[in-house]
């Protein structure tokens, strides 16, 4: 490339500020998005391989709860020697995961925390371990020394030597002598978070096992976790480790699952989001080069005696394409400048944000070399591409067409004779961008079919005249209504999943009509804990005792995923007789007629496994004994879950007292009124108090606060998928701005028609902006039905579809018909005043 060139690129480029202004920062979006979410996404990937080491992650975790007294260490250990014999088992260890309040010394305000305790000495534990002592060292025990987590520290502003006391034992101080990192989840079945059994790295607290069970009070081991020699021998080996818990130890399993260390779910489910994410992004990159397109096409369309005369004074025709084809590239390259500038911040920060919603923990400002490549290579090599088709034709423009042409306006086009080395190039050209072509081939059609229709409806002269203005502009739009159709699309499908999402977690939770579902640590006699707390806690309108409970099913396969195995489904006992529970049966009547009926309820997705319905009977499996049960109602549930009558699933499972009876592992609470999950909180506290003075060790599930955290979850995903929507649009609307402005010039002399015919300013503004108006209904139009396939691959994608039907809320349509008219109204407004501005003598003087 000589000196020439370079003078003629840069100078073509500094002569339209303006217009190079609106390519550069459309450019600058693109990279902006794609850089941010590859780096997003690199730096989640990178911190979860960095922290998860595949040989210490369990394949088989069983979590379980004590029907008997308390158990030391070594009453455990030959528990975990019993299970260590079994076939392929390689390593079995214990863990203990209790939530207890705290507070620090001298502040009488508890906060929410979680004793975590190890099978072995902290150094010792080979499966899920502490990864490493940030500050400190491990407790001794016997000591009253405890760690705490390093996000424990940070939240609550603890350091070496800070002294803690625990609820129900508030005259003992313990002293934190460690800080930690564990990167591991820690799960157990006393979560407060009935949608989440893993407790929050802010609240873990680590002690040794018999120190943790004189804070706690706790029977014994919260989970078992165990490695075979590959993944496979866990997954059959799944019912005889839960059989010989069973049979062997005191502990009852409440569920269990599988994870295959080379496909560790935190990852896996990390990296399914992040490249959906990716793809967005390269999507919204590639859009933001459409601009690209109409600006290269429109300089070769100006400049056509520009380049006859360059031919003519023997500039070739490839020096030609490099003059050209360099403008996009410098473009390119001042857009990726700053959209890297700017994305490199942002996708640490956004890394920051979602860390604790993928289970891991970014500290501090970090880039994403991968980001960063991945955007410079797509902002410099996308906008060159996408300059090729209009650089190409321009090359081909002959002396001759050159000094007749008769400007940017001009809708005719002279057809002369090409060589076959041009037609060669063209016929590759379209080779290569044959799916684009096929795709604006489709939306010109659409444009030209949508716009028909819109002429047949008896609309005022000013939109009958913007849709013959759209319509003739329909090759230079296309681009720009391709932008607007994928941002509305991206939009109106995501927002629709998520919206659809966040109702049927709603109807989740509205299916147990409590607030409270208190979880006791050991087997409490239901009548002395419901008298206690009616009598001393007047919010309370009604306690109902329900028990939870892994079974085997006879002919269940579990679903085809990392988290399955055997035959085993989770099992929920609940009172018929109280009205707390709200079935949305399928078939069978359920215990709606008879609440004292025997029989079991299966969700629809159990039921279409075993292929049973109701009046059907299932063959039930737990504790080494078999029961048969008659299906009586089928369940939209969600989840894979067979629902019993409390007393008998507790009585089959072995959770009694010493007497032989029944005995609730869990008490929902139903309070008087409608309270928020602030109010809950306070009744919590309440209930806390009186159940601690009694001797009543317990976990509290706050259900509202559940139901806003998941919303909140929900929501977060939600902004982040539509973050590329969010760019698409913002490129849409600068596309549309540059559309109109060349409008405007194009038709000045029609702007002095209208004026000499007595059209005011407001007139010719309001003409510039229905057109805007126009492309964006369109764009809209098209949208709507991409929106709801859209919608649907994302949801296969994050695998939901068995979780809830996807539905399309209509609110949702007229949102995005409204945001994009918005936008298209605040992309025309300068046009629109521009044209408006116009005078008769600067029409005149217009040559």
């Amino acid at each position: 490339m000589s000196k020439t060139h370079l003078r003629k690129i840069f100078r073509d480029i500094l002569s339209r500020k303006g217009r190079t202004a609106l390519v550069v920062l459309s450019i600058m979006i693109g990279v902006f998005g794609v850089t941010t979410l590859a780096g997003m996404g690199d730096l989640l990937i990178s911190q979860l391989n960095e922290d998860l080491n595949e040989n210490e992650i369990a394949m088989t975790h069983v979590y379980v709860v004590s029907s008997g007294g308390q158990l030391s260490l070594d009453d455990n250990q030959a528990f975990i020697d019993s299970l260590q014999a079994l076939p392929g088992v390689e390593q079995v260890e214990g863990q203990a995961i209790y939530p207890i309040d705290w507070h620090s010394l001298g502040d009488d305000d508890f906060e929410a925390g979680s004793v975590i305790a190890f099978s072995k000495p902290f150094e010792e534990v080979h499966l899920e371990p502490i990864s490493r002592v940030v500050e400190g060292r491990f407790p001794v025990e016997g000591q009253r020394e405890i760690a705490v987590e390093q996000r424990f520290a940070d939240k609550h502003k603890t350091e070496i030597g800070d002294q803690i006391v625990f609820r129900g034992s508030e005259d003992t101080v313990w002293t934190i002598v460690g800080i930690v990192f564990q990167p591991y989840q820690t799960m157990t079945p006393h979560s407060t978070d009935v949608t989440n059994p893993a407790t929050r790295p802010v609240t873990n607290i680590y002690a040794t096992y018999a120190d943790a069970q004189s804070i706690v009070g706790f029977p014994g081991f919260s989970s078992f976790s165990a490695r075979y020699t590959d993944v496979e021998t866990a997954r059959n080996g799944l019912n005889e480790f839960i059989s010989v818990i069973a049979s062997e130890t005191p502990y009852i399993t409440v569920f269990s699952f599988i994870d295959d260390p080379e496909e560790n779910a935190l990852v896996e489910g990390t990296a399914t989001i992040t490249n959906i994410l990716n793809i967005l992004g390269i999507l919204a990159m590639i859009v933001s080069a459409f601009l690209v397109v109409n600006v290269i096409n429109t300089i070769v369309v100006e400049q056509k005696r520009q380049i006859g005369v360059m031919k003519s004074l023997g500039v070739s025709r490839s020096g030609n394409f490099v003059i050209y084809a360099g403008q996009a590239f410098v473009y390119g390259v001042m857009g990726t400048i700053l959209g890297v500038i700017l994305a490199v911040p942002a996708a640490s920060l956004m890394a920051q944000a979602i860390a604790p919603l993928s289970g891991t923990y970014i500290q501090g400002f970090n880039v994403s070399v991968t980001g960063v490549v991945i955007g410079v290579i797509l902002g410099l090599l996308i906008p060159v591409l996408a300059s090729l088709i209009p650089v190409f034709n321009g090359t081909r423009v002959t002396i001759l067409e050159a000094m007749t042409d008769l400007g940017i306006g001009v809708t005719t086009r002279m057809h002369t004779k090409t060589s076959l080395p041009s037609k060669i190039g063209v016929g590759l050209l379209a080779l290569v961008f044959l799916p684009l072509l096929i795709i604006f081939g489709v939306i010109w059609g659409l444009m030209a079919a949508i716009l028909w229709l819109m002429r047949q409806l008896p609309l005022p002269l000013n939109f009958q005249h913007g849709i013959n203005n759209v319509n003739t502009k329909k090759r230079r739009l296309v681009l720009t209504v391709l932008t607007l159709t994928l941002a509305s699309a991206a939009f109106m499908g995501v927002t629709a999943l998520f919206a659809s999402l966040d109702e049927a977690i709603e109807t989740i939770f509205d299916t147990f009509d409590t607030e409270i579902q208190m979880t006791t640590q050991k087997a409490e006699d239901p009548a002395r804990v419901q008298q206690i707390l009616m009598e001393n806690v007047d919010s309370i309108a009604s306690i109902t005792p329900g028990y939870s409970v892994s079974v085997g099913l006879e002919g269940y396969t579990a679903p085809e995923n990392s988290f399955s195995a055997g035959d085993q489904v989770q099992a929920f006992g609940v009172d018929p007789t109280a009205g707390m529970i709200h079935f949305r049966l399928t078939s069978g009547t359920g215990w709606e007629d008879d609440p004292t009926r025997k029989g079991v309820i299966l969700n629809r997705s159990v039921a279409e496994n075993i292929g049973k319905k109701a009046g059907d009977t299932v063959r039930i499996s737990i504790g080494g004994q078999t029961y048969e049960y008659e299906v009586i109602g089928v369940d939209r549930w969600p989840f894979d879950t067979i629902f019993f009558e409390w007393s008998e699933l507790a009585r089959i499972a072995g959770y009694t007292n010493a007497e032989g009876n029944p005995t609730p592992g869990v008490f929902n609470i139903d309070l008087k009124g409608n309270p928020d999950a602030d109010e809950v909180a306070d009744i919590i506290d309440e209930i806390k108090a009186v159940a601690a003075a009694n001797g009543i060790q317990a976990v509290y599930a706050n259900q509202p606060q559940n139901e806003e955290d998941i919303s909140q979850f929900v929501s977060t995903f939600g902004m982040v998928f539509n973050l590329t929507s969010v760019v698409m649009a913002m490129v849409g609307a600068i596309g549309l701005l540059a559309t109109l402005s060349m409008a405007v010039l194009e038709r000045r002399k029609e702007i002095g028609v209208m004026r000499s015919l007595g059209a005011g300013s407001t007139t010719i503004m309001v003409q510039f902006l229905v057109e805007g108006i126009l492309v964006a209904i369109i764009a809209w139009l098209i949208g709507l039905p991409l929106s709801y396939l859209l919608g649907i691959g994302i949801n296969t994608a994050l695998e939901l579809e068995d979780f809830f039907t996807f539905e399309y809320p209509i609110l949702v349509a007229l949102q995005g018909l409204f945001g994009i008219i918005v936008l298209a109204t605040i992309a025309s407004a300068w046009p629109s005043i521009a044209a408006a501005r116009e005078t008769v003598s600067d029409i005149l003087r217009y040559q």
